[in-house]
Formats: structure tokens, sequence, C-alpha cells
């Protein structure tokens, strides 16, 4: 194939954390590695930052300052979005990329720059149902890209029933994982439970705390490692108060997180909503299975269809139930963590990356004809 020029178009990139963040910078440095030209349009979300620099092959360009676009609540400022958006479309006016591939969020900027970027590809983390100003701009999103792409088979099912999306015109490129960084045989630390995600509204990381109070009743050496940061981190900092064994670390670097992720015995998500969820696939490459709520916005249920994890309701003593069992039968937990780690060993984000570029390729060969 030849080299590409490829503009991606993400409201947030590194080192701004999140799976999203994550997904263009592991997908980003492995196509410039291949030798594309890969160019990164996002906010500058702190001044700090410069305007432009390249990271790992990357050409990264920030601009639409805005210091107050997220809000404590994890709420977008419009007047950011707007900003966002009508500087996305003047930096691409004119422009010649070989295809455009824009972030599901915040939206707005995949309308805006339609009439200057073509062909242009919207890619999908996932599918709202419970906002009724999401759901209209999701179906205006739906017609603007030339080509779409879900994270997962999840989503993809939902852009079906939900969004009346044809199925053919969805093309599955999933998330990922660095499985060399995470694979580890590393002794587990039997009765440590880590969560590593964003600490908001919707993680719901404070049920995770109460599920433990419950286990520790039981299983008095348990522990539980909560990672991350987000509008929550206190109010979850002050439900935690007293209960012996249960740390609340908030930012770690990479390293810290990786490590404390491979000791662990079992991670927790009992997220209400995930379109994929990029940090359960690296905890099952470090050979971790998993329990996750039964939530019908949550993507990271399905992995329990290839026993690499456990579903259950999403109340404590359903999760703390779980926890329990895991403890006392390392037969089943063995069984988790092999599947776990096979299903990891598929997802390496090389494997990803080659598919994405063979999808960029027949993109380019139609847009040519």
């Amino acid at each position: 194939m030849r080299s590409l020029k490829i503009a991606f178009l993400t409201e947030f990139f590194h080192p701004h954390v999140g799976g999203c963040e994550r997904r263009f910078m592991e997908i980003g440095r492995r196509l410039a590695t291949k030798g594309h030209e890969i160019h990164v349009f996002t906010i500058q979300y702190d001044r700090n930052l410069p305007k432009k620099e390249q990271i790992y092959g990357i050409n990264v360009h920030r601009y639409a300052h805005s210091g107050n676009y997220v809000s404590p609540n994890g709420f977008r400022s419009f007047g950011g979005i707007l900003k966002y958006s009508l500087g996305s479309f003047m930096r691409l006016l004119g422009s010649d990329y070989d295809l455009y591939y824009a972030n599901q969020w915040p939206m707005l900027h995949s309308l805006c720059v339609k009439p200057v970027a073509s062909p242009l590809i919207q890619e999908w983390c996932e599918v709202w149902t419970n906002c009724v100003k999401v759901t209209l701009m999701q179906r205006l999103l739906k017609n603007v890209g030339d080509y779409h792409v879900a994270v997962s088979e999840f989503t993809r099912q939902r852009l079906s029933y939900l969004l009346n999306l044809d199925p053919s015109k969805v093309v599955l490129i999933p998330n990922g994982v660095n499985f060399a960084k995470f694979n580890s045989s590393r002794t587990k630390i039997w009765g440590r439970i880590v969560y590593a995600g964003r600490v908001v509204p919707h993680k719901r990381v404070k049920l995770l705390v109460d599920a433990f109070r419950e286990v520790k009743k039981k299983i008095p050496t348990a522990e539980l490692h909560i990672i991350g940061t987000g509008s929550r981190l206190q109010s979850v900092r002050n439900r935690a108060a007293g209960i012996k064994g249960c740390y609340i670390h908030g930012f770690l670097p990479e390293d810290q997180m990786i490590d404390l992720l491979k000791s662990a015995w079992l991670f927790v998500l009992p997220s209400e909503r995930e379109g994929s969820g990029i940090v359960v696939l690296e905890a099952m490459a470090a050979g971790v299975p998993f329990v996750t709520i039964n939530h019908p916005d949550n993507a990271t249920k399905e992995l329990c269809h290839f026993k690499c994890g456990l579903m259950v309701e999403p109340r404590e003593n359903s999760i703390a139930a779980a926890i329990t069992q895991l403890f006392s039968n390392e037969e089943l937990w063995k069984e988790l963590s092999v599947n776990a780690l096979n299903f990891a060993k598929k997802y390496d984000w090389d494997i990803i990356t080659n598919h994405l570029e063979d999808f960029f390729g027949e993109v380019v060969k139609t847009a040519s004809k």
C-alpha cells in the first residue's frame, strides 16, 4: 500500500487519559511507523501544551483552548464544542488528506467538517439512549460519514437497531491491547481487586466500594485498589474512609498502574456505560478475569459470553457475592483467567492497526475511482 496522508479528529489526545485517546495514540503511532503521514486535530485543553508537536511520529495540532471545556459533572461546554468544531473546519479548509477519520465525540465537529473533509470515516464508540439531545445528534451523525467504524460488535449492533444504520455500512475495528506490555507470569496476589478508569458518575465506583465493604466481612485479607481521577474522586475517598485494605490512588503513572494490574487477582468494572472497555482488555492480557454489571449500555458484559469474566446485577450484594465466589473457587478463577489471556492475544494493537490500514486502503481506492 502507498503511504497515506491521514487526518484524525478527536477532541482529546495524549497526554489526556482515556480510552479514545489511547486508541488514537496506539493506532496512530503504528500507522506512522508503517510510513503513513498522521495528523491529529484536537483541543488544546491545557494552555501549557504546545499548539504543534510530534509524538511518536504523529503530528499533533492543538487549538480551540477552552478553560472550562468539561464541567466537574463531566458535561462539555457548548461554547467549547462550537469553538473546536469551527476551528476544525477552518484548519481542514483546502486540505488535501487522503482520508479523514473522526472520533464520535463531541459530534458537532463531524457535522462542521463534512463540507471540507472527504472521504469522511465516522467512528462510533457507543450509542446513547438516555439523552434526547444526544439521540438527535446521533441521528444526524449517521448521515454524515461516508463510511462508519464501530469499536465493538455491541456498538455495531446498536447502530443498527437503535439508529437504523445499515449493518453492511459499518465496519468493525475493535479496541486492542499492547499485549506484550501487560502480559506477565507474575504471581497474582489472591484477593487483590483493581478498578482503573475515570471516577465519574456512570462508572459507579461508589457501588464497588460498597460491595467491597461487604466482601471484607467474609474475606478480611481482600484489597481494593482504585486508580483514576474524575469528578467523584473525593466522594469516593469519603465513602471508602475507614475500610481497611481499600486504597484510592487517584492518578498513577502508567508503569505503576501496569505493575498493579499485573499483580491483581480480579478486575471489577461496575460501569453503566461502556462502548468497549480497553482497560478490561488490558486486565485480560495480564491474565486477570473481571466482574462487570448487567446494564443495557455496558458493552463489557458481552465478553462474558467468552467465559472471561462474570456478569452480575448492579447491586452491591451481587458484586460482593461474585467476588467471594471466585475467591473460594480457584478452578473457576483459573478457567476465566486462561480464557481472558487467550482472548486478549487476538486483540493486540498490531493486529487491529493492520485491519484498519487495510480498510483505509479500500476507502482510498474507492475514492480514487
